[in-house]
């Protein structure tokens, strides 16, 4: 009689313990599950972005850079807050390598215009102030010190999903 409730007891315990490992095991599973699905939204997300710069330009007497850009991907891009831009630089005397966040002050970028056509200048039509695909963005880039004169300098653009365009511009 006791072996027979020592032998309840262990089975029950068994059954215990497997219950708990299988529900973690599918939990665990679902939780891989999830981060694939999520994973692969980027992965679709990152394929559907492109922009291409089409010109970059400093603005006398240096201290702004004008970046154009174009979307041709087919996502709609905005958040321009969690976007990243870089430049490389010379001021003349050292090279000078920053990164900007978005802005309206000094060291500071901001999105000066988004149109369907910069040459000649259409605005946007659609969704003000989200740059649509097939749309070009101008944004202007406060620097100090200023850009030197006769200098090669590089300006990079990366979107939050880690799309980048670079292109090389001198003053």
């Amino acid at each position: 009689m006791e072996t027979a409730i020592t032998a309840i007891i262990l089975i029950t315990l068994l059954i215990i313990s497997v219950v708990g490992l299988a529900q973690f095991a599918m939990s665990a599973q679902a939780t891989i599950a999830d981060s694939s699905r999520t994973m692969q939204e980027r992965v679709g997300e990152r394929a559907r972005t492109s922009i291409t710069s089409l010109s970059a330009n400093t603005i006398a007497p240096g201290d702004s850079v004008q970046v154009t850009l174009k979307n041709d991907g087919s996502t709609k891009l905005a958040d321009f807050d969690q976007w990243d831009v870089i430049l490389q630089y010379s001021d003349g005397a050292t090279q000078q390598i920053r990164w900007y966040p978005n802005g309206t002050g000094a060291n500071e970028w901001q999105v000066t215009g988004i149109y369907q056509s910069t040459s000649p200048s259409v605005p946007e039509a659609v969704d003000p102030g989200i740059f649509d695909p097939g749309e070009e963005m101008v944004m202007t880039i406060s620097v100090s010190p200023s850009v030197g004169t006769s200098t090669t300098n590089i300006a990079t653009v990366a979107t939050p999903n880690g799309i980048a365009a670079s292109t090389v511009f001198t003053y």
